[in-house]
């Protein structure tokens, strides 16, 4: 307080003399004025920092960053997405022109499966080969979004649909291997899944 009494004193001598006895000068105000803030400033000054600087879901949701336009979407403007995501997928799980994929029966298989669920599958075209909903057997798309529990599929008539991941099972084309991907290995945001640690699979992945 000995380094800014000089100031409230300044402060003071501005007021009338009639009104000095009524003039309250808080240490906090003083301090901001000296040049340096208190520890609670600071403090204060961080979490609002901080406050500002993270977005929740809801907010992101209400932005519309979640949120896909229905009928503008084309299907032929997202095949080069598709091609790249095919020279992805091949470097991803290590495959060459003419592999084949490890059997269930193979040591392989595992880690395999494991490379599998963690690729990220926007611009992956799939199809759904299993559902417990029968409107959904036979959608299939290019992967324009992926959320924790949908994935949002663009059609060749260019529709794009959601389709539930846990309530199916999909099929997949990469060159000449197909594969299954059960959905229910899916539901983890893209993000998380990419570094998740999965553990044993044990239904076969291929076709």
């Amino acid at each position: 307080m000995n380094s800014v009494q000089p100031l409230q004193e300044y402060l003071t001598d501005m007021v009338i003399p009639e009104k000095r006895n009524a003039v309250k000068i808080l240490p906090d105000h003083v301090t901001m004025l000296h040049g340096t803030k208190s520890k609670k400033q600071h403090t204060e000054k961080k979490r609002r920092k901080t406050k500002s600087t993270i977005m929740t879901r809801r907010e992101y949701a209400s932005l519309g960053l979640f949120t896909l336009p229905t009928r503008q979407l084309k299907y032929k403007e997202f095949l080069p997405l598709h091609q790249l995501w095919k020279g992805y997928a091949q470097e991803h799980l290590g495959l060459n022109e003419g592999d084949t994929i490890p059997q269930l029966h193979e040591p392989t298989y595992d880690a395999f499966s494991k490379l599998l669920v963690k690729m990220d599958l926007h611009g992956a075209n799939i199809r759904v080969i299993e559902s417990k909903s029968s409107t959904l057997l036979g959608l299939a798309g290019i992967i324009v979004l992926e959320t924790k529990n949908v994935l949002k599929v663009l059609g060749e008539d260019d529709h794009l649909r959601t389709i539930p991941k846990s309530e199916c099972n999909f099929g997949m084309r990469l060159g000449n291997i197909e594969f299954t991907i059960f959905g229910k290995h899916l539901t983890i945001r893209p993000a998380e899944r990419s570094v998740k640690k999965i553990k044993t699979l044990v239904e076969p992945l291929k076709l």
